[in-house]
């Protein structure tokens, strides 16, 4: 690992916190509130927790590892 693959890392997880707060933010509970409603009529489909779960691994822990793989490749932009 170089000193561009942690940045890189430490940037997508930056970016993969803000996405998951601007999601919990202003998505979730427009989820959250459909699903309820729906759970009415017994057409819920999948939990909003599901949704949210998956949105996490993906902020937390995808978008981290793209940004040590592509640390390198910032070396020879900015370098």
């Amino acid at each position: 690992m170089t000193f561009y693959s942690l940045v890189g890392a430490l940037i997508f997880l930056g970016i993969g916190i803000v996405e998951l707060a601007v999601i919990n933010r202003s998505l979730y509970p427009s989820l959250r509130w459909r699903y309820e409603k729906a759970k009415t009529t017994q057409e819920q489909g999948i939990s909003p927790k599901t949704i949210m779960l998956l949105v996490k691994i993906q902020s937390l822990v995808l978008m981290p590892i793209l940004g040590l793989f592509l640390g390198d490749r910032m070396k020879s932009i900015f370098g």
